[in-house]
């Protein structure tokens, strides 16, 4: 696989491999929930560093950095509604525009996978941050069972 994918960039360009690196980051469309015990750092090692990176730092023009979000300093529910309904860009942040797609995780995560994930975002660039409890996440999560992909800035 790593082969034909160094071909693939050397023939079409590095916008390729970029866009099939960014097409693992969503969820398979039969994903069900893997309730594996993972740790928080686990999640967002597997799930999140393809477009957020291992330091938060993001991607320019497409994944804003966690370090300073007012997303993360915001309330609980949004943060929980974000990771389980996904947001389509543009999104505006310090004077830069991001243009990425965060996937819905709602198939894949538990509710406790869900708040271990955020718990350990919010610990690593937001530590004066509230804890999140798998029923924070329960709650979001009946209360979103009937809607979309969130749009731009909610």
């Amino acid at each position: 696989m790593e082969r034909s994918v160094w071909k693939i960039s050397a023939r079409f360009g590095s916008g390729l491999l970029c866009g099939l690196t960014l097409s693992a980051c969503g969820p398979s469309p039969n994903s069900t929930i893997d309730t594996t015990p993972l740790t928080g750092r686990d999640i967002f090692v597997t799930r999140c560093t393809a477009c957020h990176q291992v330091d938060g730092a993001g991607i320019p023009g497409n994944c804003p950095p966690f370090q300073g979000s007012p997303r993360l300093a915001g309330p609980s529910d949004a943060l929980i509604r974000l990771v389980l309904l996904g947001q389509r860009g543009p999104l505006e942040r310090d004077g830069q525009t991001y243009k990425g797609i965060m996937p819905s995780w709602r198939g894949d995560l538990s509710d406790e996978q869900v708040a271990d994930v955020l718990n350990y975002i919010l610990t690593t660039w937001s530590p004066q941050a509230r804890k999140i409890s798998k029923d924070d996440v329960a709650q979001v999560r009946l209360e979103t069972a009937n809607s979309k992909l969130l749009p731009a800035g909610q």
